[in-house]
């Protein structure tokens, strides 16, 4: 365990006005080069918990409870969205004092910030050239390098794009704009997600009221007053400080940074505490990494893999891995480092998570307006512009463009009449000039919102005297649909918590004190965007998945080793850390042969590299269970020999241990067992073994086939016994019913699903299904017993007909790629079959191999079908993901399992027979809601927008659900409803304000489908090139996608993702939502419709069929092919 003792204590008079951090010397010695106040003792208890022990992200909380073992119960909340976390496995026995963590309950001054000018805190910021950049860091030019040299440089700065919304450089950023982390919290309110936990019962402390984003119980300053009072003094009360800078890397330390170029290469890499990132050389500035991009710090067992890539021997303990992203790209980088000592490595691995915490929290608590943290950004701003000299508090004063510089720094993106209006309205005793007072009139005025006022006015009874419990109770029960009455004496907790909070110091001399606490306005729109309001169903503490497992839609991965294109890229450990961690219940594992005589895993002849098969099982192991306990599936695609296979079996036996099945829990069982049955459990897919092979094993390597395992205990076809489904529907149904049809009539007569050949050279994932006919020209499958026996409850079968043999045991699974299982979908009959398969046994669908650039299908054509796996590209944040993302949001659904709905789980009966009118129909859903969108918040100015462009935002919404028609690809659907609303409309675009833009745009939307709980909604937020066209080119600043039945009705915030699938980390969407129950409507069957459909597209195949052409490639993603609709759209 780290040491607990409390490191050396700088004397009393150390302090600093701002907060920033302070740079301290090697070990525990400190060095003031100005005053400065340094916490050295706060000191975490380090906790155990289920979080892995080696590199753990702040990711790792998104969907799980459970605690951080780095930080103590009081610190937790603070680490839920850090952009990174050190390793404590790496930190064992070692002496951290040296370097005390981020104190969590303490918000510093700007981390990056401007070096001070000799005018005013704004002059000459804005129309300035470099003035901004310390000169010992600016870029020294091309003096003394080579033509190509300096060329290569000139060419990368202007391939960068730099943002052209601040002064050059982002080297005046006071903090990030998103959170760089795919599976951090989905609350509305970013800042909560630093602070509250989803328990009801437990209190909030003092930093629930920093990411409230204010704290008006202190004294209040008088506008006319020069003096200020003692909020606005450097008293120690006030003062909240960042995390201690070690001087050695802020003066710079020698790393050895590792590459596969120069394997080691000796360099001195410097802490730039000004400009927020971590530099190696000083000449050329593109040789840097921004703290805000760093995701996340490999060390200790998660570096294993690099260490075998790079030939790193384990002598060298002090290897550290950073993880970060390209600016304003998916693209995730890897910086490995070795330290020279222990000393060295500690502090660079803690203080780049510290700095990234701290710049987070800070960024977070300045654009909520919080009042402490603008009085310290205040000091802050103070102190650097008159330096240590003595100065009158008169003084101290900003202008106009010294407000515009703070607004850009700090994101604010609005009209500049509308910000000189504010400003206007503040100051008073000097034109053109605020005080500390004064501005902090202004900062308030930023604060109101205009769209919670009307709001506040209709719930208050009398808005003079504020919100009472009674309107606030009534307000929760009829208007955000709250269930209160279960446990009123928690919400009526809530409602003083916000009202105390924001209370006026005045308020008890103008009432009795027996008046009863009332609810401001402020308080009110702090509510609306906490996570006391959420807008998802929340997850239950311990949530019963009680069904058999193949009634439930799981979460599932594709080539989860590939974390970017699936040809000639990379293949890493990271693509299962990430995936797991956003809540992925099925990975992927494609082994081949490896050159060492141990099982690899790689995409195979794709130009990929290869990573060792022992190395992605211990990392499937340590992150299997951290975001959810519920069954981890495996799935194997092997392209092993005989003898590689027997240490694939035998290397997952020792690593999993007790956690993988490897027999059924109750071999008398005709049914697979529930999610909670299998509850902390891993199960392998892979096929069976071939009866010819049980005894030898051996031969060439043949991964495309799956045999039939005749040593399962479920290889015995079954009776059907599911109480859910009548006994009098069974012996009639095709696929439920006895076989009695030999094997080769069915391959000849019968319409199968196919696989087809390998096209070209990749390596796709395994199939299980293939006719008899391709099953003639290929041999037998090679998987040994050993293997072969671990698909329990998975064992993967070539397919011959639904009523085969193989397709009647409990634990089969059927494997299709999307466009074989396209073509079979459309055959007419094959529907029903299709459908009542999935009721009781396992389907899988992954992409077609023509997706070299993982970009993925829509899984809303699967779902609908019973198909149990979609499996997806998580690489690639595009509307399948995105769709996926929202199936697995909220509530129980956050497991990674989502009940299937009635209708695909069971065949209904109805005793008294269908309604009049009903006959020869199929039977819908009709739903009707509202969606409002009210407003935006802090929208974030794209980084290629040009410098002369402004932000004219508006919103487009589209819904997606089981029956709309928008898939080129896809003629099953049904066709669509007259009755039913656009499945795309968009707000009015307002100009000119990225900051709080006011859409009101009011709708009622009706959609009709079979399935109402497979409904989705996609906000997206574009950009107006001139603030009045509307255009499908626009391009888009924001996203997010909800599954409607996890949407609470009411007032919610609603976070924003980039296009990269990371958080935004202050822009939201402001909605009131409506939604009514479900009506049933009978409507005419389209069976005749898909069947002609299908018929008209088989004849314009028919040419391509003859001449035996492949498949073409598809030359859009389905983000782009997916939206051509017959569907109308409306803009208003």
């Amino acid at each position: 365990m780290p040491s607990t003792r409390n490191p050396a204590r700088p004397s009393p008079d150390a302090w600093s006005p701002s907060g920033t951090p302070v740079v301290a010397a090697q070990g525990t010695m400190l060095r003031r080069t100005r005053p400065g106040r340094v916490q050295t003792t706060y000191q975490p208890t380090i906790q155990t918990g289920t979080l892995p022990t080696s590199a753990i992200s702040s990711s790792t909380v998104a969907s799980s409870s459970h605690a951080s073992p780095l930080m103590s119960p009081e610190s937790f909340a603070l680490t839920t969205s850090s952009s990174v976390q050190p390793s404590p496995d790496s930190f064992r026995n070692r002496d951290v004092e040296i370097f005390p963590p981020l104190p969590p309950l303490h918000l510093g001054d700007p981390l990056i910030s401007h070096k001070p000018s000799n005018s005013s805190i704004g002059a000459g910021v804005l129309n300035g050239g470099n003035t901004t950049m310390p000169p010992e860091f600016t870029n020294t030019g091309s003096g003394g390098k080579g033509l190509m040299r300096r060329l290569s440089n000139k060419f990368a700065t202007r391939t960068r794009r730099q943002s052209s919304a601040t002064p050059n450089s982002r080297d005046v950023s006071l903090g990030p704009g998103i959170l760089r982390r795919r599976s951090d919290s989905t609350t509305a309110a970013p800042t909560e997600a630093f602070a509250l936990t989803d328990s009801d019962e437990e209190p909030h402390d003092e930093i629930s009221e920093i990411a409230f984003s204010t704290d008006n119980t202190s004294q209040e300053l008088s506008c006319s007053s020069n003096a200020p009072s003692i909020t606005g003094t450097c008293s120690d009360s006030d003062i909240h400080d960042g995390p201690v800078l070690p001087l050695a890397l802020s003066k710079g330390s020698m790393l050895r940074k590792v590459s596969k170029k120069k394997k080691y290469k000796r360099m001195l890499f410097i802490l730039e505490t000004n400009t927020g990132k971590m530099s190696w050389d000083k000449g050329r500035s593109s040789k840097c990494i921004y703290i805000d991009d760093i995701k996340d710090i490999r060390t200790g067992s998660d570096t294993r893999q690099y260490r075998i890539d790079f030939g790193i021997p384990d002598c060298e303990e002090h290897l550290f891995t950073i993880v970060y992203v390209l600016p304003d790209t998916s693209r995730s980088k890897h910086m490995h480092l070795i330290a020279d000592d222990e000393q060295t490595f500690t502090q660079w691995v803690t203080t780049l998570a510290s700095i990234s915490k701290h710049r987070e929290l800070h960024m977070a608590s300045l654009m909520a307006f919080n009042e402490n943290a603008v009085r310290r950004f205040w000091n802050g701003e103070m102190a650097k512009q008159f330096g240590n000299r003595s100065r009158p508090i008169e003084d101290e004063r900003i202008d106009f463009s010294g407000v515009e510089r703070v607004c850009r720094n700090l994101h604010i993106h609005m009209a500049q009449k509308d910000l000189w209006a504010k400003f206007e309205a503040a100051y008073k005793t000097k034109p053109n000039q605020l005080n500390l007072a004064e501005f902090l009139v202004f900062v308030r005025e930023m604060k109101r919102r205009k769209d919670v006022n009307a709001i506040y006015h209709q719930i208050a009874s009398d808005s003079r005297k504020g919100i009472t419990w009674s309107d606030f109770r009534n307000f929760l029960r009829d208007v955000q649909g709250e269930d209160v009455d279960s446990n009123p004496g928690v919400w009526e907790a809530r409602f003083n918590r916000y009202a105390q909070r924001f209370k006026t110091k005045d308020t008890p001399a103008l009432r009795p004190v027996a008046h009863p606490v009332t609810m401001s306005e402020e308080a009110l729109a702090t509510y609306l965007v906490s996570k006391d309001n959420d807008h998802l169903v929340r997850e239950p503490s311990d949530p019963v998945l009680d069904r058999p497992v193949n009634e439930y839609f799981i979460s599932s991965s594709h080539n989860t080793y590939l974390i970017g294109r699936q040809v000639a890229d990379v293949s890493s450990v990271e693509g299962y850390i990430m995936t797991l961690l956003r809540g992925c219940r099925s990975v992927e594992i494609d082994c081949w042969d490896g050159s060492d005589g141990q099982p690899a895993v790689k995409h195979g002849r794709a130009l990929t590299n290869a990573i060792s098969f022992r190395e992605v099982i211990n990392t499937v192991n340590k992150y299997a269970f951290v975001a959810s306990r519920f069954p981890l599936w495996v799935s194997l695609e092997v392209h092993c020999n005989a003898t590689q296979q027997e240490i694939m079996a035998e290397t997952m036996k020792e690593i999993f241990g007790a956690r993988l099945i490897t027999e059924p829990l109750d071999p008398s069982a005709d049914k697979l067992p529930s999610p909670s049955e299998l509850k902390d459990r891993i199960l392998i897919k892979v096929k069976g073994t071939h009866p010819s092979h049980q005894s030898r094993n051996g031969g060439e390597p043949n991964g495309r086939r799956r045999g039939n395992s005749l040593t399962s205990p479920f290889s015995k076809p079954v009776a059907m016994d599911n109480g859910n489904i009548s006994p009098q529907y069974l012996n009639s149904s095709p696929l439920l019913g006895p076989n009695q049809q030999s094997r080769r009539a069915i391959g000849k007569r019968v319409n199968t699903i196919t696989e087809g050949e390998v096209h070209g050279a990749l390596s796709s994932s395994t199939s299980e299904c293939e006719t008899e006919e391709e099953n003639s020209k290929r041999k037998t499958s090679k998987i040994v017993k050993s293997l072969g026996d671990l698909g329990v409850y998975c064992s993967g079968v070539k397919f011959h007909g639904f009523e085969s043999a193989e397709c009647k045991k409990t634990n089969h699974i059927l494997s299709f790629m999307e466009g074989t299982f396209r073509k079979h979908s459309k055959a007419p009959g094959s529907k029903k079959l299709l459908t009542r398969h999935n009721m009781r046994y396992m389907m899988r669908v992954y992409p077609q191999y023509s997706r070299l650039t993982s970009d993925n299908f829509n899984p809303l054509m699967y779902w609908r079908k019973g198909v149990q796996m979609a499996a997806l590209n998580w690489q690639t944040f595009d509307l399948g993901m995105q769709l996926n993302q929202a199936m697995f949001a909220g509530g129980k659904d956050q497991t990674g399992y989502v009940l299937k709905p009635e209708s695909m789980r069971t065949i209904r009966i109805l005793p008294d027979g269908l309604p009049d009118g009903a006959y020869g129909k199929s039977e819908h859903q009709t739903m009707t809601f509202t969606i409002d969108i009210i407003s935006a918040q802090r929208l974030m100015r794209p980084i290629s927008l040009q410098s002369h462009r402004t932000l004219h935002p508006y919103v487009e919404m589209e819904f997606f659900h089981a029956n709309d028609k928008r898939d080129k690809h896809d003629s099953t659907s049904g066709m669509p409803v007259q009755p039913d609303t656009p499945v795309k409309v968009r707000t009015c675009i307002v100009k000119e304000n990225g900051f709080d833009p006011e859409f009101n745009y009011q709708a009622i939307h009706q959609v009709t489908t079979k399935h109402p709980e497979l409904v989705f909604v996609r906000f997206s937020v574009k950009l107006s090139s001139d603030g009045e066209t509307i255009s499908g080119r626009n391009p888009t600043l924001a996203t997010y996608t909800v599954k409607l039945a996890n949407l609470k009705n009411g007032y919610r915030t609603l976070p924003l993702w980039d296009s990269n699938g990371d958080q935004f980390l202050f822009s939201t969407l402001f909605c009131h939502i409506r939604v009514q129950p479900a009506t049933r409507v009978y409507l005419e069957n389209s069976d005749a419709v898909d069947s002609s459909v299908g018929k008209l597209k088989h004849i314009g195949n028919i040419g391509k069929n003859v001449f035996g052409r492949s498949t073409p490639i598809n030359k859009t993603s389905f983000e782009k092919a997916s939206f051509d609709s017959g569907y109308g759209e409306l803009v208003p």
